[in-house]
């Protein structure tokens, strides 16, 4: 996804909970990406700053536009960001950095816009090797949070739906799950999706298979639950990973009724291509094709892990170029 000498045209970021991600637009496609960590920034617009003053030697001219896919419910020409604290303003974004024009987005409304530019190089098929029928496409991806969002296909040209479906009630479909859900209910009240299929999510499921078995252990970091459950050096942690991708099935399969996308859903975030085979050996896709009446639609279904690892570019830049009111302009680079 790199440009070359053209002159840039627009900023494009990818801000999620823990990384923050930032490149240049030109005619020709995306700059090499700057990358900053979001806990290292008190506010999205340092963060910016920061980037931009990275960017600004590849940068031929004052930028006027710019695209910005925040984690979290973007309105009224503002995002706020759930897990960060962090929030931007159009206004206050132009006022800071002279843009002429700003677009806000989620950042699963960018990842979805360019879900059909990925190719078979950006992504693992999940379970079995079924071609996608065409119709609407999903996306779901655990990370610092759980994202959720769909392409819908249009004449004109294709709608993104975006909402935050991770916050959704989660469901439980066996007693330990449902053992798991108390646990979580008696410390949080409601139990979202996101409190399972996510980085804390998983110290959460950690946790709660600890209190049923009767072992008092301190909070582990997702990361170390990854580790040891895939070395196979930690029965507990394993079996987190294993209820983390059951409960996973289950929400895919759930968000693919309720957006009828028999195109194929997606699987996103920062977390599964840590463990792409444990993913596929896993109950994650017969939790998924597991719907009562409803699992002979879900079999003709496939699902995909994305593995490009920053697949919200394509999508930023059909929206940059919208923004710009030059679609024709999209780099052939990002087809």
């Amino acid at each position: 996804m790199s440009g070359s000498g053209n002159e840039a045209t627009a900023l494009l970021a990818d801000i999620g909970g823990t990384n923050a991600r930032f490149a240049l637009l030109s005619a020709d496609g995306t700059s090499p990406l700057v990358r900053l960590k979001v806990a290292e920034h008190a506010q999205s617009y340092d963060a910016l700053g920061a980037a931009l003053e990275t960017l600004s030697g590849r940068a031929q001219r004052p930028l006027t536009a710019a695209v910005l896919a925040f984690a979290g419910p973007v309105s009224d020409e503002r995002a706020q960001m759930t897990n960060s604290g962090w929030d931007a303003r159009s206004d206050e974004l132009c006022r800071r950095f002279g843009f002429r024009s700003v677009r806000l987005m989620n950042d699963y409304a960018a990842l979805a816009l360019g879900l059909d530019r990925l190719t078979e190089d950006d992504r693992l098929t999940v379970g079995p090797p079924l071609s996608s029928s065409g119709g609407a496409l999903a996306v779901i991806g655990p990370g610092s949070g759980l994202g959720v969002a769909a392409l819908m296909p249009a004449e004109a040209q294709p709608q993104v739906l975006v909402g935050e479906g991770g916050h959704s009630t989660m469901a439980a479909t066996n007693d330990v799950e449902a053992q798991v859900l108390a646990f979580l209910r008696a410390r949080y009240g409601h139990v979202s999706a996101e409190r399972l299929l996510s980085g804390p999510g998983l110290t959460n499921i950690h946790q709660a298979l600890s209190n049923l078995e009767g072992a008092a252990v301190e909070a582990m970091d997702p990361a170390e639950v990854t580790q040891l459950g895939l070395e196979g050096s930690d029965d507990r942690c394993r079996r987190s990973l294993q209820v983390f991708c059951a409960f996973l099935g289950s929400f895919a399969g759930s968000m693919a009724l309720c957006y009828g996308a028999q195109g194929g859903v997606y699987l996103g975030g920062g977390i599964l291509p840590r463990f792409p085979e444990f993913l596929a050996e896993s109950d994650f896709r017969r939790r998924f094709e597991d719907k009562g009446r409803l699992s002979g639609y879900l079999a003709r279904i496939p699902t995909w892990l994305i593995t490009q690892p920053d697949a919200a570019f394509a999508g930023l830049t059909v929206a940059a170029r919208q923004l710009l009111g030059a679609p024709d302009l999209i780099s052939a680079d990002m087809r």
